[in-house]
């Protein structure tokens, strides 16, 4: 599959790609898009770059986790690719800190990088006040996805609070439908943890366990409430979950197997390469009764220093944050650019309504990777899985383990 892209390069960015395009070396570049309609976004980059004078070597890893430890390792083993994927936050905070990653400032300066990316995204890509990171999309983490066939078949609808949530569930499981697909890995369980805060309401616990490591809302009712309300979701996921990788669990929606999934806006791209339309075979929701949270991430490139093949990761520079093939990106990958200068009327009406959601600021929430130490979130994730995969934990075991998982990593 091929896309086009609508213009490759523009203002100070265009500049910068003339000026380094003709000693462009090739790139290579660490990531993990390796589902489909990741792979499928990842070619707008490739085609761009390439039509810029540049040559993409690919380096593909499986999954996040062990993408960011290869790049991790090579990165201090001295053996870099010319770019490697992280998210936006503070998992790459120890290798600028240590000088292994090239100070960005001069080139975000140049492309007006500030100026065009939301304050929380921006923050996140700096360190000690230099840019270290190049965000290429805002991603949505929490979205319900769901095949209007299936719903229409079980006779069920989206209701206007959480309270009506679980029978609508079970009129779908009673029409012989799997009510939630679900991939049972760490980094899904914890995701799910936090978007059935955000679709219940419980915005306050989020914050005190995620933002602030503030350990008294673990001893209050609201708690126990939503303890017990996501344990009760793990009775509508199907056996098979455990293990199960997060694409795998959107084409159960997509194949009619599964009614709908929590899933980051990355999902889309998967309804959209099966060839179905939002509002027409699958809707997409960030809340309840018009409640609307946006989760903020962003997937980023960071540069090694001390190489020798600057030329190539200018261009890359230059190329990757161009507001034009952001928006050609996104609207395969299904997120939203990450510079708010792009033009966004061509997206899709998922990515409309996140973006009309971004434009409410008590609708905008930082997500984990971008507002807590990479400690804290590992640490909330150990819990949560270990909650969510052990039935006879109860609701205090659970406060328990959040209460020892903040403390071990109070900053």
């Amino acid at each position: 599959m091929t896309y086009r892209v609508k213009r490759l390069l523009s203002g100070t960015t265009l500049a910068l790609a003339a000026a380094t395009a003709a000693q462009a070396q090739e790139a290579e570049v660490m990531h993990w898009w390796t589902s489909g309609s990741e792979a499928a976004a990842l070619q707008v980059f490739i085609g761009a770059y390439e039509a810029a004078g540049g040559t993409w070597t690919d380096n593909a890893v499986p999954d996040f986790e062990s993408a960011i430890a290869a790049a991790t390792s090579a990165i201090i083993g001295g053996n870099p690719p010319d770019a490697l994927q992280f998210n936006a936050g503070t998992q790459f905070a120890d290798l600028a800190q240590l000088g292994y990653l090239t100070d960005l400032s001069p080139l975000a300066e140049a492309g007006g990088w500030k100026a065009a990316l939301p304050a929380a995204l921006y923050g996140a890509v700096s360190y000690g006040g230099k840019v270290y990171a190049m965000p290429v999309d805002n991603h949505g983490e929490n979205w319900l996805w769901l095949n209007r066939s299936v719903m229409e078949k079980a006779g069920a609808e989206l209701p206007d609070s959480w309270d009506g949530f679980f029978p609508m569930l079970d009129k779908i499981k009673a029409a012989g439908f799997i009510p939630v697909a679900h991939g049972g890995e760490g980094w899904q369980e914890l995701e799910l943890f936090y978007q059935i805060m955000m679709f219940r309401g419980d915005d306050a616990l989020y914050k005190g366990i995620v933002l602030d490591g503030d350990t008294s809302v673990l001893d209050t009712p609201e708690f126990t409430a939503f303890a017990e309300d996501f344990r009760k979701l793990n009775d509508y996921v199907d056996p098979g979950a455990p293990g199960r990788k997060w694409n795998d669990a959107t084409q159960m929606v997509i194949s009619g197997q599964a009614a709908m999934q929590f899933m980051g806006d990355w999902a889309k791209g998967e309804f959209t390469a099966a060839g179905m339309e939002p509002g027409k075979d699958f809707d997409c929701v960030l809340g309840l009764g018009g409640q609307d949270r946006f989760v903020i991430s962003a997937d980023v490139f960071v540069l090694p220093s001390g190489g020798d093949n600057a030329p190539a990761q200018e261009l890359l520079a230059a190329t990757m944050m161009d507001p034009a093939v952001q928006a050609d990106f996104n609207a395969v990958k299904g997120g939203l650019p990450a510079r708010l200068d792009a033009d966004v009327s061509g997206l899709d009406a998922c990515a409309q309504k996140g973006y009309a959601a971004m434009q409410t600021p008590e609708f905008q929430v930082a997500g984990p990777e971008i507002s807590a130490s990479a400690d804290r979130v590992g640490a909330i994730q150990d819990a949560v899985t270990q909650y969510w995969n052990t039935p006879s934990e109860t609701p205090d075991d659970f406060a328990a383990a959040l209460r020892d998982a903040i403390a071990m990593t109070a900053e």
